[in-house]
């Protein structure tokens, strides 16, 4: 699911726990990726949980990536608190995005 800076902001300040696939659409490997994210974000939609994960086009934000210290995509952070508690960078499988997730749940 695709958020706007400003969605991504107020989630933030909020302290939600968020996961976010930074991607642009020029980036081979955030197209591979894809899929496996948007399934692991629907099913934690799905099951009620409160982390939410989504998809931010930085060609699109190009101030974002600056302001977050993106230099590479596809590079995934997690919030929560209000604060980046994890950033990978590069191609991650459903089962690395899946881990990203639940950390947030098991802290």
């Amino acid at each position: 699911m695709e958020i706007s800076e400003k969605e991504l902001i107020e989630k933030i300040d909020n302290g939600d726990n968020v996961v976010v696939d930074f991607w642009a659409e020029f980036c081979g490997p955030c197209k591979v990726m894809k899929p496996s994210f948007d399934k692991v974000s629907k099913d934690y939609r799905e099951s009620g949980s409160n982390v939410e994960l989504y998809t931010l086009n930085l060609g699109k934000y190009r101030d974002l990536a600056t302001k977050h210290g993106i230099r590479s995509v596809p590079t995934i952070k997690s919030f929560k608190g209000g604060k980046v508690f994890h950033s990978t960078i590069g191609l991650q499988t459903e089962s690395q995005i899946k881990e990203l997730a639940q950390n947030l749940l098991d802290v």
